[in-house]
């Protein structure tokens, strides 16, 4: 009863859009599956509805995609560090900071347990941070610098050691 309702939905939506092709399967008492094809015909829309092309015009036009904030990028990629997530760190700019490759950039972590970044001030694209990085001896090493990020990627670092 329920698939039969289904079936009916899906053609009066199918007959709306003007274009439907519903496949259906059900398993008979024999276990074997039993398959079958409806095809609705294009019909004329009802009065009253706009078709998704009236309703877009000649062009339709996608707002420009924002870049997030210098500030929000560093975060995010100290966020992936601490995760774990070493892809979306590399992504975000760890490609551009350690000058080397992927498998030179992971062990780089080896012997951190946490960074905790501090965002003290954003100028442009320049991000002024103070980190902490706590070893997995429970030491700490503080560093201060700046990252430079351009279009959502961290592309320079000038970090030092404090």
């Amino acid at each position: 009863m329920a698939a039969s309702a289904l079936v009916v939905v899906l053609i009066g939506v199918g007959a709306f859009l003007g274009v439907a092709r519903l496949t259906l399967s059900a398993t008979g008492p024999s276990g074997d599956v039993a398959a079958r094809s409806v095809q609705v015909p294009a019909t004329a829309q009802p009065a009253g509805f706009a078709s998704a092309q009236q309703l877009a015009g000649p062009l339709a036009v996608l707002p420009a995609q924002v870049d997030p904030e210098p500030s929000d990028v560093v975060v995010a990629y100290f966020s992936a560090v601490n995760d774990g997530e070493y892809v979306a760190a590399w992504a975000l700019g760890g490609k551009n900071i350690v000058g080397g490759t992927y498998d030179d950039f992971v062990p780089s972590f080896a012997d951190t347990t946490y960074d905790d970044v501090t965002v003290n001030s954003v100028v442009g694209e320049r991000v002024e941070v103070e980190l902490d990085a706590t070893q997995t001896d429970g030491s700490h090493r503080y560093f201060a610098g700046t990252y430079t990020v351009q279009d959502g990627v961290i592309v320079d670092a000038d970090i030092h050691r404090e």
